[in-house]
């Protein structure tokens, strides 16, 4: 193995780490969010958004308004893990959060500035966990197979 390919190894295992730690922070969040407060709020904007790269994916923008203490937020997150991927998902996340419609949303009582329409972790949050693990595994061999052969 040749020392470019280590570095491309390393480079790999640090996004991986990177990846995990932002995982791991949205997991304690989601897990956290379940036993947040609730009030309602008013969806402000419901669309589709399509992005093309190879293929297409659709997003749901889901705006919202809420008061916390006499003071006005707005929130975009619908849940931790992320909303994308079929244009039929995206549109039944439009169709559950229709423009005007008031529903509740749970925000963190120590910053009223995060919130979420459906607390709790997603089997997304738990995927993507799995994945960075499998990444960083792979890199930590691939490391130390290099390690062993090279000294």
């Amino acid at each position: 193995m040749h020392s470019r390919t280590f570095v491309i190894i390393i480079a790999w295992g640090l996004a991986s780490l990177m990846g995990l730690i932002w995982n791991l922070r949205n997991l304690s969040l989601s897990l956290r969010s379940k036993y947040w407060n609730e009030v309602d709020c008013e969806i402000i904007e419901s669309s589709v958004k399509i992005v093309q790269y190879r293929i297409k994916s659709y997003y749901p923008i889901i705006s919202y308004r809420f008061k916390v203490n006499g003071l006005d937020y707005e929130g975009n997150r619908i849940k931790y893990g992320g909303t994308g991927g079929t244009e039929s998902v995206a549109n039944d996340y439009c169709e559950k959060y229709p423009l005007g419609r008031i529903v509740k949303v749970s925000f963190d009582p120590m910053n009223h500035k995060r919130s979420v329409l459906e607390p709790g972790p997603s089997w997304r949050t738990f995927a993507a966990l799995v994945l960075w693990l499998v990444l960083g595994a792979i890199c930590v061999t691939g490391a130390w197979e290099y390690l062993e052969a090279n000294h």
